[in-house]
């Protein structure tokens, strides 16, 4: 009421007020809830929220809680009454609690604050979104100076303005408008009218958010949407009113409201016109009034109708609008899912258009709208895709398949991936194994060795290749034990270890080591072991090598010389070789320049040699003779060549230095010359002596080179020359002291061998004793006969030693039949055998069950099919059958028709006797192509048949279960028959699952069989359905030609009837006309029966005119008679058909009073409908 009375003035200052007004009767009509859904958004009818809520009202400030408080208020005129509070018990009448703000606490009760407490509020939380229609507040002065009204959508976490009253909104709201909002999320601030004289009386303020946003240009839904919805209300008093101040006299001011109501409904988006209990919520009293739960209309649902159900999510949910409803559209899922989820992307990729996905698709389809046959399916060509049977399962294999199991749609062929073959894809091809479902290409390739298979082909599952002799491994590509392969020669070859000096006959696979014991060595355990000499048998030698520069073996197992590495050189192995230059035990090659100076010294080396041919030869006689002079034409030559070439300074002092070492050299000769016997003679000068008449050879060479090149500088090739001459000088002095300090080292050498020598005299002869012990042990130790029988099966019971094995095989030959099933088995191999034969049998088993698997999904795809034709037959029937139903019940009606046109006319009193008479005889003599009697015993007939026939949907019903489970026990049987193959290739491990296998096999094959029984069965059931439908459909067909016949008879009577009809009217005139002149008649009858009397007076007794006329009257008296004789029987006729005819219209009547009372009822009930209409109309204002 304020705000009406606010916005009237506002709009009589601003001259809009017809206009207005017209907007205001508009939302208000409007403003009644909508329960009409198909057409646009809906609403629920509204109640107040507070019905049954009481417990959830509070308040921050009540009175008399803490004990009694009294109240002073103005009483009639300049009075003032004080009355006490008193709420500590709640019933009491002094009490006045939150609930007596109620409409239901009654009379001259209402809730108060306690007296000067600002602000107050009053708090009803309601757990659960509502729809907020409007709020009435019914104060009991004085009324507050203001206070706000606010609604909360999260359960009281947050609050919202709604809106601000005041007496000044100006200075208690400053900055909120007075202005009618213009938008949704405006701010406004009513401000409350003026209390008049006597502030303490009762005022009635009222909010409503479609009033208070009328203003706004957008719809009642939009306003609905954002302005309704609230999950709790708090009323908010910030200020007391003013109240009269008399001298002498304080009046209370405080808050009261004398009731309190929330007019809503369940908040439903529009989607909704009734609440529904919330049957999972026990908490909420019976007393409640607007419930939670919306019954959601529109194809949506949830508590407030808040998302789209389950199926319909083809279209984003939205709330409905005053014109669009915005339906959630019914997701394309071919009825194959129960639920669908709504998908943005696709929506946005399909134009707005559709973006449901359907969820747990059913019947073996997959795809957003489960139009696709699932992986291992395809699409069933005698079906439809909505249908539950639109997908049959694929023969094809989704492991070896490229399109994971699904085959060609219209062949139903399988798409092998690159390495699998086979109709069903099901294994690899020849040299390929292992079929996994994650290898794009199917199965890997075989990988066989060349050297060591028989062929490029493997096991198609454990890819196992066929070894040659002597070779093993998942590949062959390593020997057998005992053998070894050489490099390149692509054959394994006996290891041949020593049987007594090796740990046994296995060596490296790629060395051929065998695996000495301990002194021992050798590739066959036959020599010494590492680093040591000599004859085994008779005791190794330990090498005298310097181990850092020898090769692995160290020294030469049969002479003891050191096996020096590259780079290395000495008796010892202890010393780099010439182009090494750096200390043992590096030894790393020289530069460039060192190879490059040591050709020079090559070349000097020649030029000397060239130059000792023009020396002296040595005295054959054995003198040595004198060597003066062969050292001064030496020197001679050096200073030639000095003095005919000019070298640099470095060259020149390697000159000096070679004639130094000349004359040293001399003067060694001349000492040997002085105190040797002429028989004497150095040992190794005439080598130094040769090497240096090479040198000068070369030098004389290097001279001639360098004169040809005349001015041209030798530089530092002569350098290099020298050089090379001096290091050898210095090797060759450097040989010669270290023969001298081996003589130390041979020594040592002699007494270390002659010691070993000793110690090996004294062990072997009892590492031989040992040898024959262990030889002898042998033949005893160990006995293989145990190991074979565990091995092989042996059934040797004498002992067997590798060094005497008589009486018998070890093993059972070649040949020997495998033991029986029933047989226990002994022995790996012969368990190996078993298996196999296992295997080869549980193969078979499963080849025979594939193809039992194979003619049972024939049996059910023909049995599917009978199904479809026996349904389709049922269809056809069914549909004949109300076919001619509804046509016997017109022909019936149109019977009725006739009937009750005939009694009408047969008892009409107007009509003609003739006419009467000319129907009956039509009737009588009316020809029906069959009797009653034959009419009634083929409809019984017809209804006996269909008693007794079978009632095909659920003879379909029954075969759909059955179907269901005959595909059931195929998809076990493919699952057990991959089971069966799984363990088949692991029959190595699993020897003992091959009983459970067999067994579940023969469950399989029983099972299977049953269901082949059972599909059999059906087919027979189904058979039998459709001989029966047969001669139901006959029987159909013959009362249908006996009922056709009657239709042009019923016709003609119709039109009989119709014609006779119109002359009743005629006849009844004729006949009131021929009654008219009967009596006339009768009058003229009697006057001449008078006439006649007196001529039969005056007639004389006799003569012939007497006779005559006598004659005539006789015989008009009889024909009078004959006239009422007939006259007579027609009456009794018509008397008979009289009384039939008033036995149908009696039944006509008794009918016409059923239909009055019907008439009664439907009329009682039309009224108690438009009552009923009319309550909940006025409830709704």
């Amino acid at each position: 009421m304020l705000f009406f009375s606010h916005l009237f003035q506002t709009l009589k200052l601003e001259g809009r007020n017809m206009r207005i007004l017209l907007l205001l009767t508009a939302i208000t009509a409007a403003s009644q809830a909508q329960t009409d859904c198909s057409r646009g958004a809906c609403y629920p009818p509204s109640n107040d929220l507070l019905f049954g809520r009481a417990q959830l009202l509070h308040a921050s400030s009540t009175c008399g809680l803490m004990g009694s408080e009294i109240y002073c208020t103005p009483y009639q005129q300049r009075k003032m009454e004080c009355c006490p509070c008193d709420s500590r018990n709640p019933n009491s009448k002094l009490a006045h609690t939150v609930r007596d703000a109620l409409p239901t606490s009654g009379p001259n009760r209402w809730w108060q604050s306690v007296k000067e407490v600002s602000p107050v509020t009053l708090q009803l939380d309601l757990d659960n979104l509502f729809q907020l229609d409007n709020v009435v507040l019914n104060f009991k002065g004085p009324r507050p100076g203001s206070f706000v009204i606010e609604r909360s959508l999260d359960n009281g976490r947050s609050w919202q303005p709604a809106l601000y009253l005041a007496t000044d909104c100006g200075r208690t709201f400053p900055g909120i408008p007075t202005t009618s909002p213009q938008r949704l999320d405006d701010p406004y601030c009513s401000t409350l009218p003026p209390t008049g004289a006597n502030p303490y009386q009762d005022h009635q303020i009222t909010f409503s958010p479609l009033r208070q946003y009328a203003n706004v240009p957008t719809t009642k839904s939009q306003i609905i949407e954002d302005a309704s919805p609230l999950t709790g209300l708090r009323v908010r008093f910030t200020e007391l009113g003013d109240v009269p101040r008399p001298p002498g006299r304080a009046f209370s001011r405080f808050f009261a409201l004398r009731e309190m109501k929330v007019m809503g409904s369940c908040m439903c988006h529009g989607h909704a016109n009734q609440c529904l209990p919330d049957t999972s919520n026990n908490l909420l009293p019976d007393s409640v009034q607007v419930h939670p739960r919306c019954d959601c209309q529109h194809n949506t649902a949830g508590v407030n109708c808040e998302r789209c159900a389950d199926l319909f999510q083809d279209l984003p949910w939205r709330p409905a609008e005053d014109s669009n409803p915005h339906i959630c559209k019914r997701c394309e899922c071919n009825n194959h899912a129960q639920r669908c989820r709504f998908d943005q992307a696709r929506y946005e990729a399909t134009g707005r258009r559709s973006g449901g996905v359907c969820e747990s698709c059913m019947h073996h389809t997959t795809g957003p709208k489960c139009d696709q046959c699932a992986p291992g399916f395809q699409t069933n060509p005698r079906s439809q895709m909505d249908r539950p049977d639109a997908c049959i399962r694929c023969i094809c294999n989704t492991e070896g398949t490229v399109n994971g199991g699904r085959c060609d749609e219209s062949t139903g062929s399988c798409l092998c991936k690159e390495n699998v073959e086979g109709p069903r894809c099901d294994r690899c091809k020849r040299g390929y194994y292992n079929l996994s479902p994650s290898n794009p290409l199917g199965c890997s390739e075989c990988s066989c060795s060349t050297d060591g298979s028989q062929s490029d082909a493997c096991d198609p599952i454990t890819g196992k290749c066929s070894c040659r002799s002597h070779f093993q491994g998942l590949k062959c590509e390593v020997c057998s034990q005992g053998y070894w392969q050489p490099p390149f020669t692509g054959c394994c070859q006996p290891c041949g270890c020593d049987s007594t000096r090796s740990y046994g006959d296995t060596c490296d696979q790629l060395t051929g080591q065998c695996q000495c014991r301990p002194g021992f060595g050798g590739l066959k355990c036959t020599e010494c072991a590492e680093n040591t000499y000599g004859d085994p048998l008779i005791g190794c030698k330990l090498c005298r090598c310097d181990t850092e520069g020898t090769r692995s073996e160290v020294c030469d197992k049969r002479t003891g010389a050191c096996l020096c590495r590259p780079g290395v050189n000495g008796t010892r192995c202890d010393s780099c070789s010439r182009g090494h230059c750096d200390s043992f035990p590096g030894c790393k090659t020289c530069p460039s320049c060192f190879f490059t100076l040591d050709a020079q010294r090559e070349k000097l080396s020649s030029t000397l040699e060239k130059l000792s041919l023009r020396l002296p030869s040595r005295p054959v006689d054995g003198d040595l003779g004198n060597f003066t002079p062969r050292i001064r034409e030496l020197e001679t030559s050096l200073n030639l060549i000095q003095n005919s070439i000019s070298l640099p300074p470095s060259v020149v002092v390697q000159v000096d230095d070679a004639l130094s070492e000349l004359n040293k050299l001399r003067d060694q000769v001349d000492k040997i010359n002085n105190d040797l016997s002429p028989l004497e003679r150095a040992p190794g000068l005439n080598s130094e002596l040769d090497r240096l008449q090479a040198l000068l050879d070369s030098l004389i060479l290097e001279h001639k080179a360098k004169m040809d090149a005349k001015n041209n500088s030798v530089g530092q090739n002569n350098t290099g020359a020298l050089s090379a001459i001096r290091n050898a000088y210095n090797e060759s002095t450097d040989a010669a002291k270290k023969v001298i300090s081996t003589k130390k080292p041979l020594k040592e050498s002699a007494d270390i061998r002659e010691a070993t020598m000793d110690l090996q005299n004294k062990v072997q002869p009892g590492n031989t004793g040992d040898l024959h012990k262990l030889n002898q042990s042998m033949a005893s130790q160990p006995n293989l006969t145990p190991a074979a029988k565990q091995v092989c099966g042996s059934v040797r019971s004498e002992p067997c030693t590798p060094l005497q094995c008589a009486g018998g095989d070890l093993c059972p030959p070649d040949g020997t039949p495998p033991c029986e099933k029933s047989q226990v088995c002994v022995g790996a191999l012969p368990l190996t055998k078993r298996a196999d034969a296992d295997a080869k049998d549980v193969k078979d088993r499963l080849d025979k069950l594939t193809g039992k698997i194979t003619d049972a999904a024939d049996k059910l795809q023909k049995t599917q099919e009978t199904t479809n034709e026996v349904r389709k037959s049922a269809e056809k029937l069914s549909n004949k059958l109300k076919q001619a139903r509804d046509g016997l019940e017109d022909d019936l009606k149109e019977t009725r028709d006739v009937l009750n046109k005939l009694k009408d006319f047969l008892s009409d009193p107007s009509s003609n006797l003739t006419h009467i008479q000319e129907v009956s005889d039509w009737i009588l003599n009316a020809k029906l192509p069959l009797n009653l009697a034959g009419l009634m015993r083929k409809l019984e007939e017809l209804k006996n048949l269909a008693a007794n026939l079978p009632d095909s949907s659920s003879v379909l019903n029954e075969a759909e279960p059955q179907l269901d489970a005959a595909r059931k026990l195929l998809q076990e049987a493919q699952d057990a028959r991959d089971t069966a193959l799984g363990v088949k290739a692991d029959v190595d491990g699993l020897l003992d699952g091959f009983g459970s296998v067999e067994g579940s096999l023969s469950d399989l094959e029983g099972r299977l069989q049953d269901t082949m029984d059972d599909i059999d069965n059906l087919n027979t059931n189904l058979i039998e359905v459709e001989k029966q439908l047969t001669p139901a459909e006959k029987a159909l067909d013959d009362a249908s030609k006996l009922i056709t016949p009657m239709k042009p008879q019923l016709d003609e009577l119709k039109d009989l009837l119709q014609t006779v009809a119109p002359l009743a009217q005629n006849l009844k005139d004729n006949a009131e006309s021929a009654e008219d002149e009967a009596a006339a008649a009768n009058k003229d009858l009697l006057t001449l029966e008078e006439q006649l009397g007196r001529l039969k007076d005056q007639a004389p007794p006799t003569g012939s005119e007497g006779s005559e006329l006598g004659d005539r009257v006789e015989k008009l008296r009889e024909e009078a008679g004959a006239l009422v004789n007939s006259t007579n029987d027609m009456m009794k006729a018509l008397e008979g058909k009289a009384e039939s005819l008033r036995g149908l219209q009696d039944e006509v009547l008794q009918k016409s009073t059923e239909l009055e009372g019907l008439d009664v009822k439907l009329k009682e009930l039309l009224d108690q409908l438009r009552q009923k209409g009319e309550d909940l109309s006025t409830c709704q204002g």
